[in-house]
């Protein structure tokens, strides 16, 4: 199956859509560069005020080569996937104010969030390389954190008879098309997921939360007892379908959204590659004094052990 048989096929599955191919962004030669159009990007889209703090955190960086083993493949499909999890620097409440989160029920987490997606918003830039010398298309995924939960997107099956199976979408999730190394811009990519995508990655997190709680009803002819959670939630992370105008998922997304606590990096090919990828967060407090800042000490919020998956994590 190639790369474009995966794409056809997963826009014929019910509920499931493809990840978007990437927009490239304007090729700069530098990394200071990039750095400066993101440091442009975030003033101009938070609006600054005496209370309003930002931090940009150490970069983080990911790659695979050809040694790593696939993490799936029905001989048909192979997906080889590489990880890696950031938590932002978000401090801790104190007892007293723990003790009044927690005393306020609040679906489907349980109680009202420490951190509200107002409080704290998050920006990540990107350089993606191929590193190796010849052409790969990868996917580049971010799935979010919050401090009730991870997010892994997992698995679908798609023919219970061939055992065959699709993975869903992240939180955010682009294709690109890389040229092999040597070949100047055309083997990197830069670009920026922006305040906007980051507080909309929050919102469907929640909304998937919501819906695994409150599983929707069975789709058009779906058999009765069909789970039709995971069409669902792919339709939430699907990039076109903002939460502002979705109304499809609109009854499960919560009043109250959690920030962003931390977030996974991941790339993912369908053959063997060598390919890294650079992300640089910027986090932004708007004034709740919780991001940990030069000058505010604290212990950080612990990062979250519950993982949430909607299908399965292996075959």
């Amino acid at each position: 199956m190639t790369t474009s048989d995966f794409r056809g096929d997963c826009l014929s599955e019910l509920g499931v859509l493809c990840p978007a191919p990437g927009q490239f962004a304007p090729k700069l030669s530098q990394r200071l560069r990039v750095l400066g159009v993101c440091l442009t990007a975030l003033l101009s889209a938070v609006a600054c005020s005496s209370n309003t703090e930002q931090k940009t955190m150490p970069s983080v960086q990911v790659a695979m080569d050809q040694s790593l083993a696939p993490i799936y493949d029905d001989g048909e499909l192979t997906l080889y996937e590489v990880r890696i999890g950031t938590q932002l620097p978000i401090l801790a409440p104190s007892p007293t104010q723990r003790a009044a989160v927690d005393g306020e029920p609040m679906d489907p987490y349980g109680h009202a969030p420490w951190v509200r997606l107002d409080e704290v918003r998050v920006q990540l830039s990107w350089t993606l390389t191929n590193l190796d010398d010849q052409p790969h298309t990868v996917e580049v995924l971010v799935d979010p954190w919050n401090e009730f939960a991870k997010y892994f997107p997992g698995l679908q099956l798609i023919d219970a008879d061939r055992g065959t199976y699709l993975p869903n979408l992240s939180g955010i999730d682009y294709l690109y098309a890389m040229d092999a190394a040597g070949t100047g811009e055309a083997s990197r990519r830069h670009g920026t997921f922006t305040f906007d995508d980051l507080d909309e990655m929050a919102r469907d997190f929640a909304t998937a939360m919501n819906l695994k709680a409150m599983p929707p009803a069975p789709l058009g002819d779906a058999p009765p007892g069909s789970d039709a959670t995971v069409a669902f939630v792919n339709h939430a992370f699907a990039f076109q379908n903002h939460s502002d105008h979705d109304l499809l998922v609109a009854p499960w997304i919560p009043p109250v959204i959690p920030g962003l606590t931390g977030f996974d990096v991941a790339l993912r090919t369908f053959e063997k590659a060598k390919v890294a990828i650079e992300v640089v967060a910027e986090v932004v407090d708007t004034g709740s004094h919780k991001v940990k800042t030069e000058g505010r000490s604290g212990i950080l919020l612990d990062a979250p052990t519950e993982v949430i998956t909607i299908g399965t994590t292996a075959p």
